[in-house]
């Protein structure tokens, strides 16, 4: 149970009163859930909160709804927000996202995490606290490597070659990031690199962001979808940490009924 009361309808505010109405529109309820039951004591913040939302989720525009709703899931994970990685899955599924989607979505999230966390800690870049090891003692098999990144890492080489001090972990994670960024897979490099950049504006890593914003201009990005990203990024973090913070129940989608008119392909979450 959440550690705030719900505003009701019927206790609400005409402010909230309005944003209700057009929340219970929206997704056929008989009463808003989650979220914005708890905004409901805060008209204010409730009522630019829900226009933000739907100006990223209502409609398809820089990007399709599909790969908003898989962005938010990349950046609810990285926050560990466990209400809001069930309810954009519940969504995403919906959208027809399959399996092997939401799997290679979620080997970036890992992917892209650990590499944040990496160039965080070594403070890899111009000044870092743990410098690259001399060519001369790296084995012939970690020269190897280090060679193949250099040669095909458009962005990126500096954390691998910070982890030539263990051949065999540096091949792990060479083999592990190729995986990811090597070939188109299901989602597509473009979205794989977005996921990315997203994930790593929430991680707080300057080296991971400034990576795969450089791949994405070369992929072909704009500033209007860069910026997009953004907004994604400002609102999911945002919803993450409030939701968190009220505790929510994870399950409560799965609990209560939606309304006894929710329409199919519609599924309330806690950033629309």
């Amino acid at each position: 149970m959440p550690t705030i009361s719900y505003k009701m309808t019927a206790d609400a505010d005409a402010v909230a009163r309005r944003v209700y109405e057009t929340i219970r529109r929206t997704y056929g309820l008989d009463e808003p859930r989650g979220i914005y039951l708890l905004m409901g004591h805060t008209p204010d913040h409730l009522a630019p909160s829900w226009e933000r939302s739907r100006s990223i989720y209502g409609k398809d525009s820089a990007f399709t709804v599909k790969i908003k709703h898989l962005l938010t899931l990349g950046i609810s994970a990285t926050n560990n927000c466990e209400y809001c990685c069930r309810s954009h899955t519940t969504r995403l599924r919906q959208l027809g996202a399959t399996d092997a989607d939401l799997l290679e979505a979620l080997m970036v999230v890992d992917t892209t995490n650990g590499e944040s966390k990496f160039a965080e800690g070594t403070r890899v870049g111009e000044n870092p606290v743990l410098p690259p090891p001399d060519a001369e003692i790296l084995s012939p098999e970690a020269r190897r490597i280090v060679a193949e990144i250099e040669q095909v890492a458009t962005s990126g080489a500096a954390l691998y070659r910070l982890m030539a001090y263990d051949p065999g972990y540096l091949s792990a994670s060479w083999k592990r990031r190729r995986a990811c960024f090597g070939e188109e897979g299901h989602l597509g490099l473009r979205l794989k690199h977005m996921i990315a950049y997203t994930v790593a504006a929430a991680a707080g890593s300057d080296y991971v962001i400034e990576a795969h914003s450089r791949r994405l201009r070369e992929l072909g990005l704009t500033a209007v979808e860069m910026a997009e990203l953004l907004f994604i990024v400002d609102v999911v973090c945002g919803y993450n940490r409030y939701v968190q913070g009220v505790q929510v129940d994870p399950l409560e989608g799965q609990r209560k009924p939606w309304g006894q008119h929710a329409q199919a392909n519609k599924a309330p979450s806690c950033s629309g």
